[in-house]
């Protein structure tokens, strides 16, 4: 086998959850691996050793950038083509590409496995973990360890952070009202760490969040920086994987860092961390216990009080922020 196309178009977090399914591949095969993702997240995938290139699928502007697409996604055969999206638009792109055969997921939806040659057999009970689920489709190609390989990433050196004391990123938005813990309760325990521990507070986030960030390093004090929208995404990883510990909620950054082996505090709501949370052992995961409603995987609250994160005290974070450092 001598070279592989890959398909995860997004999102942030989906596409950290493929690296160990690439790196599998390239053990398994040395096979040149192609990747095709949004533009957005091809400088990320730039630094994974295990990608010779990418190829931009053109999600804002498909009508003028179908064509050019079409023919960067053309130009090479491959021996397979492996589909790790599972929905209607990367499968069409699977189906498209020069492939002496396509594979993609179990649980595809959206008509995209009439456009696979194989996929594995489905598992009873509950979904798995996604990075599981993606090696189950690595197997197909390549059978092997049980056991996901550690991602291979080689990402720029930030420069060192030179004020003193254990240096705790905070990444506390995502795109879901459901997976937000409060800010408040985030300044509260970035007050705490900053003043029990002596803890330096990098805030970080997307260009979206800056004032939202700005308020929260004021709230905190001194030792907080905000560093939302300061950084690309090469950036933002680089930055993490010189913290002692990141303190997220359900996001991208929370997916890389874990990738990066950065210890992590996950603080979960409406999701499910058996599912797609820290996958890696150095994570510590937090959600609120007793209730039935949780997970409820939804991006609003059937309850409209947001209960599973509203109640979740700062002490039980606090905790087990000092577990990780």
């Amino acid at each position: 086998m001598k070279r592989i196309l890959v398909i995860k178009l997004s999102s942030l977090g989906d596409v950290a959850h493929a690296l160990p399914a690439v790196r599998a591949l390239k053990e398994r095969t040395g096979a040149e691996i192609d990747w095709v993702t949004q533009p957005e997240y091809a400088p990320l995938l730039a630094c994974c050793n295990d990608v010779a290139r990418t190829i931009a699928f053109p999600r804002r502007n498909f009508a003028r950038g179908f064509f050019p697409f079409l023919s960067e996604l053309r130009r090479e055969k491959y021996d397979v083509v492996v589909d790790l999206q599972g929905l209607m638009k990367s499968a069409l792109a699977a189906r498209l590409a020069r492939g002496k055969r396509r594979v993609g997921p179990a649980w595809a939806r959206e008509g995209a496995p009439r456009f696979y040659d194989a996929q594995p057999a489905q598992t009873p009970g509950p979904r798995r973990h996604a990075v599981e689920e993606a090696m189950d489709v690595v197997n197909l190609v390549a059978p092997g360890a049980a056991t996901p390989p550690e991602p291979q990433l080689a990402f720029p050196e930030s420069e060192p952070d030179v004020e003193p004391g254990p240096h705790v990123a905070f990444a506390p938005f995502s795109r879901w009202d459901t997976k937000d813990w409060p800010l408040e309760k985030f300044a509260e325990l970035g007050k705490r760490l900053a003043t029990e521990m002596g803890c330096r507070i990098r805030i970080v986030g997307g260009r979206d969040n800056e004032a939202a960030g700005e308020i929260l390093a004021r709230q905190i004090g001194e030792k907080a920086r905000n560093l939302c929208g300061k950084t690309d995404l090469p950036g933002l990883c680089a930055l993490l994987k010189g913290m002692d510990l990141l303190v997220t909620v359900d996001s991208g950054p929370m997916h890389w860092a874990d990738a990066l082996g950065v210890p992590l505090v996950a603080i979960f709501g409406a999701t499910d961390p058996a599912r797609t949370g820290p996958y890696r052992q150095l994570a510590h995961v937090v959600a609120k216990d007793g209730l039935d409603c949780r997970p409820c995987h939804s991006r609003t609250c059937a309850r409209d009080d947001l209960a599973c994160l509203r109640t979740l005290d700062v002490e039980t974070v606090f905790q087990a922020a000092l577990k990780r450092l």
